[in-house]
């Protein structure tokens, strides 16, 4: 089986601080990633990957003080089937409870580095294999 390569990959950023953002999106596209685009809400997020759909979504965990990414990843794979790395300074009982069974390919702790984001990346990007990102829902 052929895997994805960085430049023929295309990332949904779901973050709602804009600063954090948008760093995310500079180190991503830095490493030849097209990113789809930033949501800061659920409801963007569903709306973007319907609009466009990526092969990887980069997920906080908590938007905005709430856990609602968990349930977004649980929405994003039932809809689609796509993958999430998580994104996270909140990695106690309650952030990742119900996360196991869930269609993850790991787990970036904030504050990161951004090695630490670029080798995350990377890292699921080569797991997933080399298709056309066009799942329907």
């Amino acid at each position: 089986m052929t895997h994805l390569k960085p430049q023929d990959a295309k990332l949904l950023i779901v973050e709602d601080e804009e600063l954090v953002s948008l760093d995310m999106r500079s180190i991503v596209e830095g490493m030849g990633v097209a990113v789809t685009g930033i949501a800061h809400t659920v409801d963007e997020a569903l709306a973007s990957i319907a609009a466009e759909p990526p092969h990887l979504v980069l997920l906080d965990i908590s938007l905005n003080g709430e856990f609602e990414g968990v349930e977004l990843a649980r929405t994003i794979d039932r809809r689609w089937g796509i993958p999430v790395l998580f994104v996270s300074g909140h990695l106690g009982d309650k952030a990742v409870k119900g996360v196991d069974e869930l269609n993850t390919l790991g787990y970036i702790v904030k504050p990161y580095y951004p090695i630490n984001l670029r080798e995350a990346v990377e890292s699921a990007i080569s797991t997933l294999p080399a298709r056309a990102a066009t799942p329907t829902g």
